[in-house]
């Protein structure tokens, strides 16, 4: 009984010796992967629309670097008795208070604006691509383990029923056998949707994936820069997209106090009334008395304020999630280390020997089927901690702003 249960205990510990574990050491692969990423998505409709409307706010940018007034035309005709009057002006609105100036300081953070938006999705985008590409190795990685199980099972039960026809095993035994390959359809085929889901997602996001890109074996790996945290949060398109919010909404309040002030037109002109040719010049200006527009310049002044506590939260929010994504990524990570550590090296012939012992009758069916389920949950557990690590390291490279290849080229790799 003492040596069942020690061989029960080393199964246990070798059960995911047939793993293809994740080197934490291996060649950053990452750069490729953006690069192939960033080329299926310049044709995803969500995409097209982005640049579509960065190309419309770059437009209302240069307008807004435009002329405030326009000059304009007038004339007027009259005959009088045989006499035929006419004048022709010209007048033209001045910007006493330099408002085209500030509107175009607006054209620059409006344009910053809209370019971190585009920034922020893409990056997004890139995330969800590569969380959708983990997720599918690691579906394949379980479909193959789940399959291999199965079929595993199918010729152990062909086993069992020529020994409970010889009498060598009994009923009881002979119907664990059979619940526990029932178990395993089920699993299989929960694991085997997932894939297909899983698929429909990476053909959703990448227009142009095939499958046939991706297998069990092939590297994804992500380093990154585990010291970063305060000097990137200025660099992160959340915080930049805010920041420029907060700078547009300045110029606004700025406009809205130059607007308190009115703008003269001035104008002159020329014709004929009487024989007699005429020149003539005019000056008009709007008599703010009624309306000073004050209360629009308070308005603009508060959302100016409301602007920058956006700016600042946005600040110490992005922050605060780069700080939790880092203690998350380096928990995952000292438990992948430990897991790579404790399968390092054991006997990748344990599942032979486990079966080769319960054929000579070291060890029971039930103390056997056991183990095999112990097995199969140990290396889908693995695969999922793999998976999990992945993932929280791509969130952590969102957090960062580290999805960008100008980023991947520089950046200090912890392994």
């Amino acid at each position: 009984m003492c040596k069942k249960h020690i061989l029960f205990a080393f199964c246990v510990v070798t059960i995911v010796a047939s793993h293809q574990a994740y080197a934490i050491t291996s060649e950053n692969n990452l750069n490729g992967w953006i690069k192939y990423i960033e080329k299926q998505l310049q044709t995803h409709p969500e995409i097209i629309s982005a640049k579509q409307k960065l190309a419309g706010q770059f437009h209302l940018a240069d307008g807004l670097e435009k002329a405030i007034y326009n000059p304009e035309l007038s004339t007027e005709y009259e005959k009088e008795g045989p006499e035929n009057n006419f004048t022709v002006g010209i007048n033209q609105s001045i910007d006493r208070s330099d408002k085209r100036k500030s509107r175009s300081q607006q054209a620059v953070f409006l344009r910053a604006q809209a370019r971190e938006n585009y920034h922020n999705l893409m990056q997004d985008k890139i995330a969800q691509a590569l969380t959708a590409l983990v997720n599918y190795q690691s579906i394949l990685k379980k479909s193959k383990l789940t399959l291999k199980q199965e079929n595993q099972l199918e010729k152990l039960i062909e086993l069992v029923q020529e020994k409970t026809r010889s009498g060598d095993m009994g009923q009881l035994d002979a119907e664990l056998a059979y619940l526990t390959l029932s178990q395993k359809f089920a699993q299989t085929a929960s694991i085997q949707a997932q894939k297909q889901k899983a698929r429909s997602k990476l053909t959703e996001i990448l227009p142009e994936w095939q499958s046939e890109n991706l297998d069990e074996s092939t590297p994804i790996l992500f380093p990154y820069d585990e010291t970063v945290a305060e000097q990137v949060v200025d660099d992160h398109p959340l915080v930049k997209m805010a920041k420029a919010k907060w700078e547009v909404a300045e110029i606004k309040a700025e406009l809205a106090q130059k607007n308190k002030k009115a703008d003269p037109t001035v104008g002159v002109n020329v014709g004929k009334i009487d024989n007699d040719n005429l020149v003539s010049l005019n000056f008009s200006m709007p008599l703010n008395f009624r309306n000073d527009f004050s209360e629009e310049y308070k308005a603009a002044r508060e959302q100016a304020l409301a602007a920058e506590s956006a700016y600042l939260n946005a600040k110490r929010s992005q922050y605060f999630e780069i700080i939790g994504s880092q203690k998350a990524v380096r928990e995952y990570k000292k438990r992948f280390q430990k897991w790579q550590k404790l399968m390092q090296g054991r006997d990748k012939d344990s599942e032979l020997l486990l079966e080769k012992q319960w054929k000579i009758g070291d060890i029971g069916t039930s103390d056997y089927f056991l183990t095999l389920q112990q097995r199969t949950d140990g290396l889908l557990s693995g695969i999922t901690l793999e998976q999990d690590y992945k993932t929280a390291v791509i969130q952590l490279l969102l957090d960062t702003a580290q999805l960008k290849q100008e980023t991947l080229l520089t950046q200090k790799v912890s392994q």
